[in-house]
């Protein structure tokens, strides 16, 4: 989900970009020193988390707003804590000069304000209840971050800063000047969307508890309440209270207050704690629990994660937690920075989804009741379901099979306690955010996969009806609200339908080719029949004469004066040139349907760009709408395209800058999909548990597999420099030659080792015969 931008404002962003990139270039090699840990040489790093740069994708643009955050989160943590550079906003912003804090609870790049819950900072002096009075300036030559850690120097007031995390705590350590008094302030009203309600409320010398309650994102209605426990290394000497009618403005302090209440969205609360000036200055530990639940899930998270561990052994422990994370895939050789761009997108597609249950298997369901999850388990919340169907979820079934069972679980229960499977659900609420049901691919695609750990049962009964069914009237949820159409003519008329008629229908196709494989597998072959039929309604929005996807009307007459660059002309997010590659179920089909010939002259075309922008005629790499289109040339019988231009694509677009990302980052698709398609495989149809083959960017890639997985590891190799020999050339798959540029899922599952004789120029023979291209659904005879 990407929030859209005009080619203008597009350019502009480019400029900015690349003068951001030299001031980020600038500051690395310092920041690089400062992130090392004690007893660790700058300079020499060998662990995969020595090289992320949590930097990457702070930045501005090109291509639309990049939102990620730069502190540190646990992987999958339900705590994401990191600085604040602006109120009712994305967080942090790598241009800004000014943090106006930290807070605990943030989303990875998804496209609208979000989150920012669970406020604070420090001061020195008096205490000041504005924000434009207690924020602070900072350098990026004073500031650093890596997996686990952020720091930075608050200039104005002479403190220096400290986050790091546990899965559902975060620990803030402050150093405060000698001479000067010492505040750690709550201004608990402060979030990056709109306060609903807060209480704050000072209950010792050491502690302050309380909740915020902010509305879900993207203009949803609904509201969430996070609990925390924050408390101190040391008993401070004052504290107090203040409450104000302006949101981020005076407040009135009543010292000595132990509690405060907001009751309305433009009301400013807070509570602060203050020591006194000390001849050598002062250090000070905020110890900070959050919970979804109530107070005493906050309590208990921050007692069992945190409570008599000081801030360098959890930091230490989370740094062990993300190497192991990470090295989940080693890999070696490449381009100068190319480990440092991998790894940095491994770290951001390991964020999201986020951590849900408290550490005593306790969470708020779907129906707003409190459950207990299994023994062993643990519920995820955060799924940017249109976003991260594509790649972000096949590669976390490949490297992280067991949690992404337990994330399929969490939809299954979603499901049973709120009636309906969402797009895009966050905290426990539907948001009915983009289209399609991408959670049934992903659920679909886990279990073709292998991975059985859920309740296929019911989620087959949540993905049917989420795929065929409206939903019942006064419900919180979309579901397929265009179905009556689709069943009377086999399509979305656009006299009916106005939010992108073609590209709803596009992205249900690829559901019901998802619930056909599925079906089949499960032994239901009518089912299978259904849903096979239903997957080749979009050929009811292909024009055979301009070879377009295109809007119709409901009486069957396409919509006039059709034009393909037009953004949002029958599209969400994009252009007829973008989706007129969306039928990635059925590639046979479509490449037919164009005549093979004019497809891959129109998608050469269309990659013919000297530099990206956010074109209507180009290929877009800062959205989803068209992450497919790279690799459709496996398809086409020019396998040597696909090389060429997902390289391209990579090189042009993820860089060791703040703008490094394109675009923001859909809670690690866009990261995701540079993961896969640097080792050197991707899948254009999850379901079809079929990985096309593209050109690997290091000599040698090791993928560690789990259980329930037969493997002991995937390897990928190429003799030849990747930098100088970008075109495969030929490929063996355990020891036998592969014509053909894909393998199954199975091929990767049960382990092995495939190696590709990589070359300078293109080989039009390899894989270029029709037999040799990836699998599609019309080949299927159900």
């Amino acid at each position: 989900m990407k929030l859209l931008r005009s080619p203008l404002m597009a350019v502009l962003a480019l400029v900015a970009a690349c003068l951001m990139a030299i001031v980020a270039w600038s500051a690395g090699v310092a920041r690089a020193a400062r992130s090392a840990p004690p007893g660790r040489k700058a300079g020499a790093p060998s662990s995969p988390v020595s090289f992320v740069d949590p930097f990457i994708g702070t930045g501005t643009g090109p291509g639309g707003t990049i939102n990620l955050f730069p502190g540190p989160s646990m992987p999958f943590g339900m705590v994401q804590l990191s600085p604040d550079t602006e109120s009712r906003g994305y967080g942090y912003h790598f241009a800004e000069s000014n943090i106006q804090g930290f807070s605990m609870t943030h989303m990875s790049g998804p496209g609208c304000d979000n989150e920012g819950d669970v406020f604070f900072t420090a001061t020195t002096g008096a205490v000041r209840t504005q924000v434009k009075n207690f924020q602070s300036n900072y350098s990026h030559a004073e500031e650093s971050a890596m997996p686990g850690y952020y720091q930075v120097q608050l200039l104005r007031w002479g403190v220096n800063a400290e986050l790091t995390a546990t899965a559902r705590t975060g620990l803030a350590r402050f150093t405060f000047p000698a001479g000067k008094q010492a505040n750690v302030l709550v201004p608990i009203s402060h979030t990056l969307n709109h306060t609903v309600a807060a209480r704050v409320r000072v209950v010792s010398p050491r502690e302050i508890i309380g909740f915020v309650e902010d509305h879900c994102f993207c203009g949803s209605s609904a509201t969430y309440k996070v609990y925390f426990d924050m408390t101190f290394s040391e008993p401070f000497a004052q504290s107090g209270v203040w409450k104000g009618n302006s949101y981020g403005g005076h407040g009135r302090i009543t010292a000595g207050g132990s509690l405060a209440e907001q009751t309305s969205h433009n009301q400013w609360i807070g509570a602060y704690a203050s020591w006194p000036a000390a001849t050598h200055g002062r250090t000070i530990t905020a110890r900070v629990g959050i919970s979804y639940v109530d107070l005493a899930g906050a309590e208990n998270n921050l007692r069992a994660e945190a409570q008599g561990k000081s801030f360098d052994a959890v930091r230490a422990a989370a740094r062990s937690d993300w190497n192991r994370a990470l090295q989940v895939v080693r890999v070696s050789g490449g381009a100068p920075g190319s480990r440092r761009v991998f790894y940095t997108a491994l770290y951001h597609s390991l964020l999201m989804p986020s951590l849900f249950s408290d550490a005593d298997g306790r969470y708020i369901g779907f129906d707003d009741q409190i459950h207990h999850v299994a023994s062993g388990h643990a519920i995820y919340a955060n799924f940017s379901g249109w976003d991260i169907y594509r790649s972000e979820m096949p590669l976390l079934a490949l490297i992280a099979p067991r949690r992404f069972e337990d994330m399929c679980e969490s939809v299954v229960l979603m499901y049973q306690q709120g009636g309906w499977i969402d797009r895009w659900p966050q905290i426990n609420h539907y948001t009915n955010v983009m289209a399609g049901s991408p959670l049934t691919v992903g659920m679909a695609m886990a279990w073709l996969d292998g991975l059985h750990g859920f309740d296929m049962k019911t989620a087959w009964e949540g993905m049917v009806k989420d795929a065929t069914q409206a939903p019942p009237a006064g419900k919180p949820y979309q579901g397929q609200a265009s179905i009556t159409w689709i069943n009377k003519l086999h399509y979305v008329p656009n006299d009916k339908e106005r939010y992108g008629s073609v590209s709803q229908l596009q992205e249900d196709a690829v559901a019901y080719a998802s619930l056909y494989y599925l079906a089949k597998d499960l032994g239901k072959p009518q089912a299978a029949r259904e849903f096979y039929d239903r997957a080749l309604y979009v050929r009811n929005l292909f024009d055979s004469k301009d070879r377009f996807f295109r809007p119709r009307n409901a009486d069957g007459q396409w919509v006039p004066n059709f034009n393909p660059s037009q953004e949002l002309h029958g599209f969400i997010e994009g252009t007829g040139w973008h989706y007129q590659w969306l039928d990635p179920e059925d590639m046979s089909w479509l490449i037919g349907a164009m005549g093979r010939a004019s497809f891959n002259r129109r998608l050469e075309a269309f990659f013919s760009y000297k530099k990206p922008g956010w074109f209507g005629q180009y290929y877009n790499p800062y959205n989803e709408t068209d992450l497919e289109a790279p690799f459709e040339f496996d398809f086409s019988g020019m396998p040597w395209e696909t090389q060429r231009v997902v390289n391209k694509v990579l090189r042009q677009n993820y860089t060791v800058s703040p703008n490094g990302i394109p675009g923001n980052d859909d809670c690690g698709e866009m990261s995701s999909w540079a993961v896969l398609s640097m080792m050197g495989i991707y899948t254009v149809d999850p379901a079809s548990t079929a990985y096309e083959l593209v050109s690997p960017h290091f000599s040698r890639v090791v993928i560690s597999l789990h259980s329930p997985y037969a493997g002991h590891e995937f390897i990928i190799e190429s003799a030849q420099a990747p930098a100088t020999h970008p075109y495969i050339q030929s490929v063996r798959l355990n020891g036998s030659t592969l014509p053909r540029d894909w393998i199954s899922f199975r091929d990767l599952s049960r382990g092995g080792k495939m190696q590709f004789t990589m070359g300078a120029q293109p080989n039009h023979d390899w894989a270029a015969a029709t037999a040799d291209e990836p699998p599609s659904l019309s080949q299927e005879r159900p």
